[in-house]
């Protein structure tokens, strides 16, 4: 049986969960190349760099001599960057290069669903991957299949979707990424912009990132929808907190809640609702609650997924899809830009 050769590319922590899942499938998956610009990891093998037994790649800063190799997918797990209208066309560049080099590209970078929100992004992307026969499969985080993916798969088992309600959320106590920073965890809220103000950057990052699961759970089930409604809420912290960061003081700011909703005639038909905040066990009073609620026919129908975003591996359920994903995109011999809901249904990769 061949390999599935794979180039990672960002060694961040949904690609520390890429690299153990590959190494846990050498049967069926090989890492030929590993990327990333921290000098930390640069030389050092992939796996060793998280902790892991090696891998035999060493971590290159080099992504023009890691596409020169033979590789069917590069896994692109770079930061984003977005510019004022809220789109990713700085990564987009990036993803263009892979695309250009003649590999499929795998991603949780948030540009899916995208080709009537961001409708340059699509075209961009698209025509890369066509003209050099590859395809480009986008999964987005949330993690990757739970934005829109899992509340689609169980929407089938309806006779008829009137109303889909996604909520998630993560509790960042323990998380050392440097852009937790953003959520202010600890700060004034006094000091904070108004929310969902032009000065609210945050809100417009989370809304860019994950508005577009709304949309395409809206879209494939075919709900009207006329308006499309935002709302970010803070709150602030009913007790002293303990974070891998530091102390969050009572009455600082310890958690974020975004809705993204699409209305019709004033009522809610689809919405995604999403928390981040620290310290969940001490404050259960604002929920993280990993539900997918849906009304039609049957009335209700209501799911709970726990685990989703476990404590100290929050990102392998993010990494996961995308790996998966990896036969159905090279054997289906895929061009241009491809949405995950249209392919045969995500199921593991065996492992060894």
């Amino acid at each position: 049986m061949s390999k599935y050769k794979v180039i990672i590319w960002g060694l961040g922590n949904v690609g520390r969960s890429a690299v153990r899942m590959i190494a846990e499938r050498k049967e069926t998956l090989e890492l030929v190349a590993a990327v990333d610009v921290d000098p930390k990891k640069v030389g050092k093998d992939a796996g060793e760099v998280f902790g892991f037994a090696p891998v035999g790649v060493k971590v290159t800063s080099d992504i023009d001599a890691a596409l020169r190799m033979q590789a069917d997918v590069v896994m692109d797990f770079c930061p984003t960057e977005m510019d004022e209208e809220g789109t990713f066309m700085p990564s987009a560049l990036g993803m263009a290069k892979a695309l250009d080099a003649g590999k499929n590209v795998v991603t949780t970078i948030p540009v899916y669903h995208c080709k009537d929100s961001q409708p340059k992004v699509y075209k961009f992307l698209n025509q890369h991957a066509k003209e050099h026969d590859v395809a480009f499969v986008p999964f987005g985080l949330l993690p990757g299949d739970y934005a829109s993916y899992i509340p689609l798969v169980i929407a089938g088992t309806m006779g008829r979707v009137d109303k889909i309600v996604v909520q998630s959320g993560e509790d960042d106590w323990h998380n050392t990424s440097g852009w937790v920073t953003v959520f202010s965890y600890g700060g004034d809220i006094a000091s904070y912009p108004q929310p969902d103000s032009d000065k609210d950057l945050l809100a417009k990052f989370i809304y860019a990132y994950y508005s577009s699961g709304v949309y395409e759970i809206a879209d494939r089930i075919g709900l009207k929808y006329d308006e499309f409604k935002t709302r970010h809420e803070i709150f602030t912290a009913p007790c002293e907190l303990e974070t891998v960061k530091g102390p969050v003081k009572k009455g600082s700011i310890y958690g974020h809640r975004f809705t993204m909703a699409l209305l019709n005639k004033g009522e809610e038909v689809a919405a995604l609702r999403y928390v981040h905040k620290v310290c969940h066990k001490q404050t259960p009073e604002l929920p993280i609650d990993n539900t997918i609620h849906m009304e039609g026919l049957p009335a209700v129908v209501d799911a709970t997924i726990n685990g989703l975003i476990p404590d100290r591996e929050g990102y392998v359920t993010s990494a996961a899809p995308v790996v998966n994903l990896i036969p159905s995109v090279v054997k289906g011999h895929l061009t241009g830009y491809v949405e995950a809901c249209d392919l045969p249904v995500v199921i593991p990769v065996k492992l060894d």
